[in-house]
């Protein structure tokens, strides 16, 4: 009797964990409102953010969230603010709320005669509402007579790092310790800064090898220091990546107010760790956009062996997958069932 009451209640559970059924197929991955344009070249317009010619329904009412796309070039390319700010898009990520930026490089160059103003410059930036990502990102120098700052514009702090040295041969492929290279990171909060480029002897020792210093923030990775870049460095248009949340709220804040509140069904919500705002997020076993109604649907663990531990048959189930469930209790049955002969 034992027995039989087992095995009835693996055929209910069994019945009950049908293949569920993924809307993966018919999500396609959506991640932009319905009707609203969802890309600028290669770039994917994610909601919340939206472009700057759709209605301001397709974005949040935030000037932070509307991408400029100039679709004079082929193809079209994306910027975060206006074009004459030459600040670009490349990525935009909602799972991890991140955003990679294309900027410019800083240098500081000379000649026979001294300072040489016509190839010398120095950046700034200034972003209201993203912080740089203080994880992903380092500040670099590159040069043998450099000392490079990183600078807050509005005064808060000041840092920066020094590079030295007085032959070529002294500078290895790869090593940015501050022989030829320097590197140091970059702290939370920080919204904006400039670049200074400073020389000691206006490079008069090493013009032949080393007549420009450059300093550049950039994504940790995308830069690999050669013995090159010293004479003239190639790494034009850096990426950094900037973190993104939405408003200034924590999510207990937040959530007192249904209808601002944007995190929808099968989503968390977490504060931001850089900056100010909070984060949606799908939960665990959903992917998706979770800005969007119904943007959070089901993973099918069954689909990727790597998302599953199943020896024998999986079961999709919303959220989850089931196949472990049903062996216990079938293999629970097959001991019981030993035992009674």
């Amino acid at each position: 009797m034992v027995i039989h009451d087992l095995l009835l209640k693996v055929v209910v559970l069994g019945a009950l964990l049908v293949p569920f059924h993924n809307y993966k197929a018919e999500a396609d991955d959506l991640m932009t409102k319905p009707g609203c344009r969802s890309s600028c070249g290669h770039l994917v317009i994610p909601y919340p953010f939206g472009s700057s010619d759709s209605s301001s329904d397709c974005r949040i009412d935030r000037p932070s969230f509307i991408v400029y796309c100039d679709d004079s070039v082929d193809p079209p390319v994306p910027y975060l603010t206006d074009k004459s700010i030459n600040l670009q898009i490349r990525d935009i990520f909602v799972e991890s709320h991140e955003m990679r930026l294309i900027f410019w490089t800083g240098q500081d160059c000379y000649n026979s005669s001294g300072y040489d103003r016509s190839l010398s410059n120095y950046p700034w930036i200034s972003l209201p509402e993203f912080p740089f990502s203080s994880t992903k990102n380092k500040f670099t120098a590159v040069g043998c007579d450099t000392l490079a700052a990183f600078q807050d514009r509005l005064g808060r702090f000041s840092f920066g790092c020094m590079s030295l040295c007085s032959s070529d041969l002294d500078v290895i492929n790869g090593s940015c310790s501050g022989i030829g290279c320097c590197e140091t990171s970059i702290p939370r909060n920080t919204f904006n800064y400039n670049i200074s480029i400073m020389s000691f002897s206006n490079h008069s020792n090493i013009l032949d090898f080393n007549p420009c210093s450059y300093a550049f923030v950039a994504e940790i990775g995308s830069y690999n220091f050669s013995v090159g870049d010293i004479k003239q460095l190639k790494f034009k248009d850096p990426p950094l990546v900037v973190d993104w949340a939405i408003g200034n709220q924590t999510c207990e804040e937040a959530k007192k107010n249904s209808t601002s509140y944007m995190c929808k069904k099968n989503t968390n919500c977490t504060d931001a760790e850089n900056g100010f705002g909070y984060k949606c997020v799908c939960l665990q076993g959903y992917q998706g956009n979770p800005y969007l109604e119904n943007g959070c649907y089901d993973i099918d663990e069954c689909a990727d062996p790597t998302l599953n531990q199943c020896e024998v048959k999986c079961l999709n189930i919303e959220g989850s997958y089931a196949q472990r469930v049903i062996t216990v209790m079938v293999r629970r049955v097959m001991e019981m069932d030993k035992d009674a002969l």
